[in-house]
């Protein structure tokens, strides 16, 4: 079995997964998707699937431990994550080409795209190496922090956030000087954050301090913590950006947050989840997906009653889910059985897996 972890934080040991912390990549999908791309960490290769067809194209051969990916916003080219060689991919999309690797720190594994697809950002452990994409080189890298974790990206893209668990705080970064600012402190063991759709605020999650911290983009202060479940593990903003739902890995449940008046909102319990790693929303905000890593069932949350449908058998080892833009399907990765399985949303139905490469972790979007 491939599944990677991470690093262990709070002494519970995490699954590295930019979605499982609601953290998919801040790039803008093209109007039509067409393809899923999987990261394949175990087959160094990165495999697109025709999302009409449900049919795997050939493996693009990548670094020797792929983990994340990231699509600029016009949709021509995709950056992947080396884990294990501290590298970064590109790929032409229109021929499914890799070019040049580009060297970054140890260990790279979050990694974001501007909205305006210029530079690509890229987080090891202490560092952030900012990537041009007009040449494929890698800038001078920008210390945030003593154990940095996750990434998230304002929607006008002036400023970059990153969590370090080290000294507990949150580093900005303007994107346009490639500055890192003062850390902001927030409570213990900051780990996945995310952005409001309006710009506003980032909201990061301590897994040590039962909280989520909001911070305001303008003033870059933090505000008053939001109690949750325990160990909050993942984030995702429903469209609208009127609510978050965090995952709660300690006591397997789902909190959701008003991020109108910052208040916590009645925890919904799921049943025997054993180690929730991954959350996802629908594009019309009617349903949230919750992933349970141990088990590999998803479970399906009718939010406007916060009931908990019959979970979803998609495979051991699941860590990654992803809807798609339509909100028609979502997809599961299953590092165990190096399948992606699609779920119909308007029935909770899966469709049969689909075969990729080994221990598949990053997926994206794209034409």
């Amino acid at each position: 079995m491939h599944t990677r972890i991470a690093r262990t934080v709070g002494g519970v040991a995490v699954a590295a997964t930019m979605a499982a912390a609601g953290l998919a990549p801040a790039n803008r999908l093209p109007a039509r998707p067409l393809t899923l791309y999987i990261a394949d960490f175990g087959s160094a290769s990165v495999t697109p699937i025709n999302i009409a067809t449900d049919r795997p194209g050939r493996p693009i051969r990548v670094g020797n431990s792929p983990d994340q990916i990231a699509i600029t916003p016009n949709g021509q080219r995709a950056y992947v994550t080396d884990y294990g060689q501290g590298t970064v991919t590109p790929i032409l999309l229109a021929t499914n080409t890799p070019g040049k690797t580009i060297k970054v720190g140890g260990s790279p594994v979050p990694i974001v795209i501007t909205p305006s697809g210029q530079t690509v950002y890229v987080l090891d452990l202490t560092d952030v190496t900012p990537i041009s994409t007009a040449t494929d080189r890698a800038g001078k890298p920008i210390k945030v922090g003593l154990d940095a974790n996750r990434m998230a990206i304002t929607p006008n893209g002036e400023t970059l956030y990153v969590t370090d668990t080290g000294s507990n705080t949150v580093t900005p970064i303007r994107t346009a000087t490639n500055k890192a600012g003062r850390p902001i402190k927030v409570g213990n063991s900051p780990f996945a954050i995310a952005a409001a759709p309006n710009g506003s605020a980032v909201y990061v999650l301590n897994q040590g301090s039962d909280t989520v911290t909001p911070i305001s983009t303008a003033t870059n202060e933090a505000g008053k913590p939001i109690k949750v479940g325990s160990d909050p593990f993942a984030i995702v903003i429903a469209p609208g950006g009127k609510t978050a739902y965090i995952l709660n890995a300690g006591d397997d449940s789902v909190t959701p947050v008003n991020l109108l008046t910052n208040t916590p909102g009645k925890t919904i319990k799921l049943p025997s989840a054993d180690g929730p790693g991954a959350i996802a929303v629908t594009p019309d905000g009617e349903t949230v997906y919750v992933l349970s890593s141990v088990f590999g069932k998803v479970f399906p949350i009718r939010v406007a009653t916060g009931t908990v449908l019959k979970p979803i058998s998609v495979g051991a080892a699941s860590g990654t889910i992803v809807i798609s833009p339509n909100g028609k399907f979502a997809y599961v990765a299953s590092q165990d059985t190096g399948t992606v399985t699609p779920i119909v949303t308007s029935t909770d139905i899966k469709l049969k897996p689909i075969k990729v490469g080994a221990s598949p972790i990053g997926m994206t979007f794209g034409p």
